[in-house]
């Protein structure tokens, strides 16, 4: 992958660019990144500029033999490393390299997917991928070997969050103390679940959320209208992989607002019994949305509510979305958004997304987080002495 194909990141490329130049490359980097900021393309693009055998000024030549294998991520020397699990074709001891034809077919299609995708990817949705021993073994025995064509063996591990103990104890000496000529790429989202045995042998290099205004150019220059691309980046904070799936199955930010006002109308009149028949039509009737634009109102969802706070305590300049419709006004509906409430209904939005991506009942999901939802609304701000 070129720097030129990853979306931004000017800053961090001119940084990585000037360590390959000075030769200060570290020998064991972990690229961090919240999912969606394009940490693994920019891992990608540093192990294709270091194998480069015509670097420029900014950027890989994109022609040269190493550069033309590296585009099609089969180049010898660059070793990928990412959590599996087995399958009805891999019945045991999974490893990386049993899936690599699949793991090139997902890069090429899009750099930018997370963990779920790669588990839906390959057919284990109901399992956990990890990197076991049996992966750490292959790492060392293909690192013992020479280079075949470049200078230097690159070694990419995307998310070592899911590398057990075991694996992490078997690799630390090599990634303290690797072979001549051997460059590890960490590429991961959290570094709070990452070993500390791991994360100390490695020098930091921190990939920054996407801005706004990068995510609507990018979705503009992908040929989705402007009104929808401002939508959509309203929502996912920066998430490139997100507002790719939000435009291709999302909803306009109007339906969004009409579901989101009929919603809370319902959640304040649901603890009346006779009200409930209605809660339940409109749970019946998000359920048949799809998957995507259930996600995609939940998004806005949670976009609204702070907003809402951000009403209720000031600072309305910060606010970015567009609620309207049936009489609703967010003067009217903020002071319902507080302090005591805010946190925990957030936390039930962002629970039920993901329960909507492993595929949770739709109907009972949202019926269930709108009694929840409904109780919080009804919570009363905590009056303090002054």
């Amino acid at each position: 992958m070129l720097f030129k194909e990853v979306l931004g990141q000017q800053k961090s490329k001119q940084l990585l660019l000037q360590m390959v130049r000075e030769e200060r490359v570290p020998h064991a980097q972990l690229f961090l990144g919240s999912h969606g900021s394009g940490n693994l393309a920019m891992a990608l693009a540093l192990a294709q500029f270091v194998g480069c055998t015509d670097k420029q000024a900014d950027d890989s030549c994109g022609i040269c033999p190493s550069c033309v294998k590296h585009a099609k991520f089969v180049h010898p020397d660059l070793h990928f490393v990412f959590p599996v699990a087995t399958t009805p074709s891999v019945k045991a001891k999974p490893i990386s390299k049993n899936f690599l034809s699949e793991w090139r077919s997902i890069l090429k299609e899009n750099a930018y997917f997370s963990l779920f995708d790669w588990i839906k990817y390959i057919g284990v949705e109901n399992k956990q991928g990890i990197i076991s021993v049996e992966e750490s073994t292959h790492i060392v025995k293909d690192l013992s070997l020479k280079a075949y064509e470049s200078d230097t063996k690159v070694m990419l591990i995307w998310m070592p969050e899911k590398m057990n103990i075991q694996a992490a104890n078997k690799l630390l000496k090599i990634i303290e103390e690797p072979p001549h000529k051997t460059l590890f790429l960490l590429v991961a989202e959290s570094e709070e679940n990452m070993l500390a045995t791991v994360l100390s042998r490695t020098q930091l290099f921190k990939v920054p959320r996407y801005s706004d205004a990068e995510v609507t150019e990018y979705l503009i220059n992908n040929e989705v209208e402007q009104e929808k691309a401002l939508m959509i980046s309203a929502l996912v904070e920066g998430n490139i992989n997100e507002a790719l799936k939000l435009a291709e199955h999302s909803q306009d930010a109007e339906g969004n607002s009409l579901h989101f006002v009929q919603w809370m109308r319902l959640c304040f009149s649901a603890l009346q019994v006779k009200d409930i028949d209605k809660l339940v039509q409109w749970s019946e009737t998000m359920a048949k949305a799809g998957r995507e634009n259930q996600k995609s109102f939940l998004l806005y969802a949670s976009n609204v509510m702070r907003d809402a706070l951000l009403k209720n305590y000031g600072v309305a300049a910060m606010m970015k979305m567009n609620v309207s419709g049936q009489n609703f006004t967010m003067d009217k509906f903020a002071p319902f958004i507080h302090a005591e409430n805010c946190i925990e209904i957030i936390e039930e939005l962002n629970m039920a997304q993901l329960h909507i991506e492993r595929n949770a009942n739709p109907k009972i999901l949202f019926l269930d987080t709108s009694f929840k939802i409904a109780r919080l609304l009804h919570k009363k701000l905590k009056q303090t002495a002054v």
